[in-house]
């Protein structure tokens, strides 16, 4: 009997795991969040940042920096985020690194350069 008890238990919990509600997911990028910036990924990314390697702001900074001694790793480490506190600005942080291998971020902010910031 008390076997029979255990098995039974074991079947409705394993059946309430599979027929339950439970809480459904919420789609990534909603505003709602109340989050000052909230980072961009994906396909959204992508367009982003091949809009700003595209620009004409973007190699004129690129060919100043390498003037200068950097080097430029190429897009895989671009981070890309919305400011929702400023009237959604889209900032993209490119990697380049100086002389000595330290990394230094260039900073645009709508597509507009900004400076290097330190890593």
């Amino acid at each position: 009997m008390k076997k029979l008890l255990t098995i039974l238990c074991g079947i409705i919990i394993g059946l309430s795991l599979f027929v339950s509600t439970g809480n459904t997911a919420k789609a990534e990028g909603s505003d709602e969040c109340g989050c000052i910036v909230s980072p961009v990924l994906g396909a959204e990314k992508n367009k982003i940042v091949a809009d700003l390697l595209s620009s004409q702001e973007f190699k004129n900074v690129k060919h100043t920096l390498k003037s200068k001694g950097y080097s430029f790793k190429g897009a895989k480490n671009i981070e890309v985020v919305i400011n929702h506190s400023e009237g959604e600005i889209t900032m993209v942080a490119v990697p380049f690194y100086d002389q000595d291998g330290f990394l230094e971020m260039a900073v645009f902010f709508d597509g507009h350069y900004m400076g290097l910031a330190q890593m």
